[in-house]
């Protein structure tokens, strides 16, 4: 059976949808690489240099690691950055730039939202009382205070 909430007990469908605004990025930079229409296009190496964050994040995503998503936050807010500043000075491709900016912004506010659902969870748990600790298959079934040595 497949998981459909992260380890905190969230779920998973925003980390998901992150992934998806990722794609988007990736997909509207490669269409603008490949396919624009702007007479100065980046080159091969500048492309991979942009989208490698966009791909390194990805599967860290999908399996819904709360840790990836942060830093997927961050880059989605460089990578908004990067695709307002091109929209404004390369008007021949402003629709991909938008494009990749609307996706950025989707993909923030889907980390926001689940950031700030985890903290209330965290701190709800924290409040209701802290769950024992699972014990360690190292230790000994029967704690005593002396040690019989």
């Amino acid at each position: 059976m497949r998981r459909r909430t992260t380890l905190d007990g969230l779920p998973l469908w925003p980390l998901r949808a992150m992934a998806l605004c990722f794609t988007a990025i990736i997909a509207g930079y490669l269409m603008i690489t490949l396919g624009g229409d702007a007479d100065i296009r980046p080159a091969t190496a500048t492309t991979v240099l942009l989208l490698l964050p966009a791909v390194a994040v990805l599967p860290g995503l999908w399996q819904g690691h709360y840790k990836t998503m942060v830093w997927a936050a961050l880059l989605a807010l460089f990578y908004l950055l990067v695709s307002s500043t091109d929209a404004w000075t390369v008007p021949a491709d402003r629709g991909w730039h938008l494009m990749v900016a609307i996706a950025a912004i989707t993909g923030f506010l889907l980390a926001w939202g689940h950031s700030i659902r985890r903290r209330r969870t965290l701190k709800r748990r924290a409040r209701e009382g802290a769950t024992p600790k699972p014990r360690s298959r190292h230790a000994s079934t029967t704690a005593t205070k002396e040690d019989p040595r």
